[in-house]
């Protein structure tokens, strides 16, 4: 009695969770890691258009330098995009892929810098099937990864559009002048182009099982993730 409903709605939740604190800003890439043993994969799935096509190599720069595998995804209106699955040192990072970018157009940083100038950017609806269409795709390659299996997404991207969801694959190079390292190591080889490739299987990597679904990736020209495991836990972005 006698205090303002806001106050007094703030003060009951404060004595409900008295050990509750407010963050200050919102949970980093960085500040994960930080506290806890790396995670064996981060799953990155940017809503703005640009951060999309043209990953931010800023924001992995802590993945790169703790050896972090990293896949990204997103949609940007009817188009739908699925890796790469970066693994640091080895293939084509956000890094690679920017600086061949600004290689080919003389006027790509320019136009990233005024877009992460820090300005807030509406995020445009997507359809809803596509998403979900990305979004299976993305777990799938992931739990492929999580199982000791290299799916065609690494080194790779995956790209589908609306009405007839054919997916197109192009390979990422990586770069020589990229600090990740990975244009200077042993080369990576890509699997064979396919409609819908196999999991490749690489030493060092457990052997592989009996691949599940894949006919039915085939059939459907969607590329394929191999074998999944349960109970494996992606971070997303």
């Amino acid at each position: 009695v006698g205090t303002r409903r806001a106050e007094a709605a703030r003060r009951l939740v404060s004595e409900s969770a008295p050990s509750g604190r407010r963050r200050s800003r919102p949970e980093t890439v960085a500040g994960r890691l930080g506290e806890a043993p790396p995670p064996d994969l981060v799953v990155l799935a940017p809503r703005d258009a640009v951060s999309v096509h043209a990953p931010d190599p800023q924001l992995v720069e802590p993945l790169i330098a703790a050896g972090v595998p990293h896949l990204y995804a997103g949609v940007v209106e009817t188009t739908g995009l699925v890796g790469p699955l970066v693994l640091p040192g080895r293939t084509a990072c956000a890094g690679c892929l920017e600086r061949h970018r600004v290689e080919r157009e003389a006027g790509h940083a320019r136009l990233l810098a005024q877009w992460r100038s820090g300005r807030t950017h509406r995020v445009e609806p997507v359809d809803l099937t596509l998403a979900t269409t990305v979004a299976a795709l993305t777990a799938s390659h992931a739990l492929s990864l999580l199982d000791g299996h290299l799916p065609t997404t690494v080194g790779e991207r995956w790209e589908t559009s609306l009405p007839t969801l054919a997916w197109t694959r192009h390979h990422l190079p990586t770069h020589s002048h990229c600090p990740c390292g990975a244009g200077t190591a042993d080369r990576w080889e890509p699997a064979p182009p396919a409609t819908a490739p196999s999991t490749p299987h690489v030493s060092g990597a457990r052997p592989p099982a009996a691949h599940l679904g894949q006919d039915e990736a085939t059939r459907a020209g969607a590329p394929g993730a191999g074998t999944v495991a349960r109970g494996a836990i992606m971070r997303n972005r």
